[in-house]
């Protein structure tokens, strides 16, 4: 099975959470049905997964989540 996060092969068709499969996904729908919260997945802006700037800034995902 794929790992982590990736656009289903039809996701142009599909709109939500369906348009993306993989490992992390599976998981995150069982974790909210058990523990009863909601998510949406999105891409980030610049597509990066995340990696430090030289002025202490991140870029990516984890960028997002600090400066959130």
């Amino acid at each position: 099975e794929n790992p982590y996060v990736m656009r289903r092969p039809n996701f142009q068709a599909l709109s939500g959470n369906e348009r993306f499969e993989g490992f992390c996904v599976d998981m995150l729908r069982e974790l909210a049905e058990l523990l009863r919260f909601r998510y949406r997945l999105r891409l980030v802006e610049d597509g990066l997964y995340g990696a430090p700037e030289p002025n202490g800034s991140w870029t990516g995902m984890v960028g997002e989540l600090i400066n959130r």
